[in-house]
């Protein structure tokens, strides 16, 4: 709480209204519910899950995808549901106000490799698809999973290192 008093006196809020918000978010915490508390504990691992199934289902939609289009038309595509669906996470990631800088540090590794994977396991299948149906539509696997991995942790980098913006717990 000494970090956000200190940050409170930064930006000119008087004492009375930093005893009276410090008061407020003691109070939250001690009065929690336990099924607060339950969920709280494990919002970071629901999350991590959900995040998963997620890109799985990206990658799975993207199958159409990758046999219908190729060359710039393919990249656009790729790299726009990339940045889309990164910020998506992005957005929902930062919402969480309790995660500390380990667990965004551990996000912004797992994450990306899970897209990797995922991307290039479903161009592989993609592939083998084209070629069992006679489609001459075959890609590089590893260029479209690196194009969509590095489109879709494009918005946490701008955000963490463009913008400077930290925003894990820091009490």
């Amino acid at each position: 709480m000494e970090k956000l008093v200190n940050r409170l006196e930064k930006r000119g809020w008087s004492k009375k209204e930093i005893i009276n918000t410090v008061n407020i978010i003691r109070n939250a915490k001690h009065n929690k519910t336990q099924e607060n508390l339950f969920i709280e504990r494990r919002i970071y691992w629901i999350l991590l899950v959900i995040i998963i199934a997620a890109n799985f289902a990206i990658s799975v939609a993207l199958i159409p995808v990758l046999m219908a289009l190729k060359g710039i038309f393919l990249y656009f595509v790729i790299i726009t549901l990339g940045i889309v669906f990164g910020l998506l996470f992005e957005i929902v990631i930062r919402s969480i106000e309790h995660l500390e800088k380990q667990h965004h540090q551990l996000l912004a590794i797992l994450i990306p490799l899970i897209a990797l994977a995922n991307v290039f396991i479903i161009s592989k299948i993609s592939n083998n698809l084209t070629s069992i149906l006679g489609i001459a539509n075959v890609h590089n696997s590893i260029s479209i999973a690196v194009v969509y991995a590095a489109s879709f942790v494009l918005p946490y980098i701008v955000y963490r290192f463009i913008f400077k913006i930290e925003y894990y717990a820091k009490e």
